[in-house]
């Protein structure tokens, strides 16, 4: 008997409650695999910060060690070049091994989550692991969460897939895994818990998931301390105390977070619509990033990398509290300058295709504008003792809460990382500001809004609204770019998918006679037959005419494992109706019930 199914029968599902007991599974693996990842990049940051600081002059001023680094030739060079390594090697990586290795990992997350079942490539991972290794420690401006979270997310579908659960439980164990990468590397169990159940959606909680999260992350933050410890990731030496006469900074800092929010947002969104345009090979698109990251460094080296070790290191008591006024104002404009120059580091690296998160760009820019705003206080109330540190804190929780739609889970994570919860109480001030200011945007373009409009609730959904609705009373035409002709090879194919982003595509014949449908998801073409025509390989799915219901269309998609259904009229293919389509007619018709 082998070893899989040996823990297959050990574990079988039995009842409900036993998803509990997967989950503390799926937290010791997780926090084994944290630990593993975090002393590789630990390691590798050591490494590549040696090569820094063996030519680099030391700075003289606080100013200076804030803002303009001193370098002399050689130390230039190699803050340039070594981004660009890292980019082109996570490019290789990227290009020759798993193409969805790039981005931040979170979205491809939550995209799982709600319209694939659950369901992710458990090669992405791995690979995305290796190439985060080779980005972050080398300069590129990011984040370990995206990866650390994919991971863990890896940990969980693969393990359910060894039980062969349903869609239910696997997706219940994604967000269980996530919570456990995301507990465990930030020594923040509870918010890790809270934000894997709150970041799929903008205004809503995975309640379903909440407790096999909580189980997992604690878990697995318990395997993981015995590696790192248990100290919290930031300790400020001089809290803050609650001052009602700071109200509005406040609120000055809310504003500053949700401006600047929309800014790191929109810069990722056209840096990545740039370099798609570009015509470049794309295992060279992230070396390019790296290149224009490193040049940033070479004037502000704290915008590169993580940033955790720059942050740590102004937190915890090497930031003063308070400056005369005209050097307070060279740091004022020195902190919101390396915000800013963050948010471009941040988005040159990732929108480029490289492979970090954004959740550590959002600690550095919302700690930057904290330590302005806070100076500006201090300034303000010299007799009060502010605490810079204080409100470094207090911006990274708020800057979160507002591009990523999370507010519970910033404000939760924030507090235990920097272990003081008598920062509470102006923390959620800031960061309620902020998520309010920051509604209509989102960081993660594949969350929904509430659960009622998430294709993992379908079991929720009544099905005399899916039975009564026609496809003619929304859909007015029907969309046909995932469409392929017979005649295409799978490098055409494939070509086409990186285009328009779909994984499942229609085929049909030069008379547009529907054939059937080919979902890149379900069918594995060696290198050698990458040259075969993909009319080989569909699947001759059901169709649909505009005059049937919302139900026949779900149904075909959820039995043969494809997320859109072809449309015909007449004999002739028309279009299709994805997955997504189908829930949006349906919360619009259950509205105006």
């Amino acid at each position: 008997m082998t070893l899989t199914l040996r823990l297959k029968n050990l574990v079988n599902i039995k009842n409900p409650n036993s998803i509990y007991i997967y989950s503390v599974v799926v937290g010791v693996l997780c926090g084994l695999v944290s630990m593993g990842f975090s002393f590789m990049l630990n390691l590798l940051e050591t490494f590549f910060l040696s090569i820094h600081t063996q030519t680099a002059e030391k700075s003289e001023t606080f100013i200076q060690k804030l803002s303009f680094a001193t370098h002399n030739p050689s130390t230039s060079l190699i803050i340039l070049l070594l981004p660009a390594f890292g980019g082109l090697m996570a490019g290789l990586i990227i290009h020759f091994f798993c193409k969805d290795a790039s981005g931040t990992g979170t979205d491809e997350m939550i995209y799982a989550f709600h319209y694939n079942e659950g369901k992710i490539n458990t090669r992405i991972p791995f690979f995305k692991a290796i190439a985060t290794l080779f980005t972050l420690p080398t300069g590129g401006s990011g984040g370990k969460e995206g990866p650390i979270s994919l991971i863990g997310a890896g940990i969980g579908v693969w393990f359910s897939n060894i039980l062969k659960t349903g869609a239910r439980a696997r997706r219940t164990l994604l967000l269980a895994g996530t919570a456990a990468g995301l507990g465990s590397a930030f020594r923040s169990p509870l918010g890790g818990a809270l934000t894997a159940a709150e970041m799929v959606y903008k205004h809503d909680i995975e309640s379903d998931a909440l407790i096999p999260c909580f189980i997992s992350s604690v878990t697995a933050y318990l395997v993981y301390i015995g590696y790192a410890g248990a100290e919290s990731a930031f300790h400020i030496t001089t809290p803050q105390a609650f001052h009602a006469n700071e109200i509005v900074f406040y609120l000055l800092l809310g504003g500053l977070c949700f401006g600047f929010g929309y800014l790191l947002i929109k810069g990722f969104k056209d840096t990545r619509t740039f370099f798609d345009k570009i015509s470049v090979p794309k295992w060279l698109k992230p070396a390019i990033g790296g290149l224009l990251t490193g040049a940033l460094a070479i004037l502000f080296f704290s915008v590169s990398g993580t940033g955790t070790d720059y942050l740590t290191y102004v937190i915890e008591g090497h930031f003063p509290d308070y400056f005369p006024v005209e050097g307070a104002i060279a740091v004022v404009l020195s902190c919101l300058a390396i915000a800013f120059l963050k948010i471009v580091a941040s988005t040159l690296t990732i929108g480029s295709g490289g492979s970090a998160g954004i959740f550590g760009p959002s600690l550095f820019i919302g700690a930057m504008l904290g330590a302005a705003v806070g100076t500006l206080a201090s300034i303000t109330f010299p007799n009060q003792h502010v605490s810079v540190a204080s409100f470094m804190v207090i911006g990274m929780g708020a800057f979160y809460a507002g591009v990523a739609q999370a507010p519970v889970a910033g404000i939760v994570m924030i507090i235990e990382m920097s272990g003081n919860y008598s920062l509470l109480p102006p923390i959620i001030i800031v960061s309620v500001f902020t998520f309010l200011l920051s509604r209509k945007i989102s960081f993660y373009k594949n969350q929904v809004d509430n659960r009622f409009k998430s294709p993992a609730h379908s079991y929720n959904m009544r099905t005399d609204v899916l039975d009564s609705t026609t496809l003619k009373d929304f859909f007015p035409e029907f969309r046909t770019i995932a469409t392929a002709n017979k005649d295409w090879t799978f490098t055409e194919l494939r070509h086409h998918a990186a285009n328009t982003h779909a994984s499942d595509f229609v085929v049909i014949d030069n008379d547009w006679n529907y054939l059937g449908i080919i979902s890149l998801r379900n069918v594995s073409v060696k290198k050698e037959d990458q040259e075969n025509h993909i009319i080989n390989y569909i699947e001759k799915t059901p169709t649909i005419n505009s005059n049937e219901n919302l139900s026949k269309a779900l149904n075909i998609i959820l039995e043969h494992d494809v997320d859109k259904v072809a449309v015909i009229e007449q004999d002739k293919y028309v279009g299709y109706v994805r997955y997504r389509d189908i829930f949006e007619a349906y919360n619009t018709k259950a509205k105006q019930l």
